[in-house]
């Protein structure tokens, strides 16, 4: 029974190791999009962290940071379409201000926001 046990542990830890790799790509993806794009991150950090968790979640289950935003099954039949940054997200962030999943934002919108929290 030991035995078992201790391959329980290595698999749990093998599968912590696994996630925290992705989290630190899908950080520095995230970090670098921002960096070198047009857009900024949504201004609420706790829904930022809650996207960036989604994204580390389907890069570790599915091998790709499918779009948290929606079905995963359903985002694996358009392709890379709904692979971060996912192809609508230029549509969604020029209609409402920020992308589906509330990762991305205009700057504009960001800086809107901003002005609404100082009032």
């Amino acid at each position: 029974m030991g035995d078992e046990a201790d391959e329980t542990d290595e698999a749990s830890e093998e599968r912590g190791k696994r996630r925290e790799k992705a989290l630190g790509r899908v950080r520095k993806f995230v970090e670098t999009y921002v960096a070198k794009g047009k857009y900024g991150l949504y201004p609420e950090a706790e829904v930022v962290e809650n996207v960036i968790q989604g994204l580390t979640d389907n890069l570790v289950e599915h091998g790709r940071m499918y779009c948290p935003c929606a079905p995963v099954e359903e985002s694996k039949t358009k392709g890379s379409a709904m692979v971060c940054p996912c192809v609508p997200h230029h549509a969604d962030i020029a209609r409402q201000g920020y992308c589906d999943c509330a990762l991305f934002a205009s700057r504009d919108f960001v800086a809107q926001e901003a002005l609404k929290k100082r009032r």
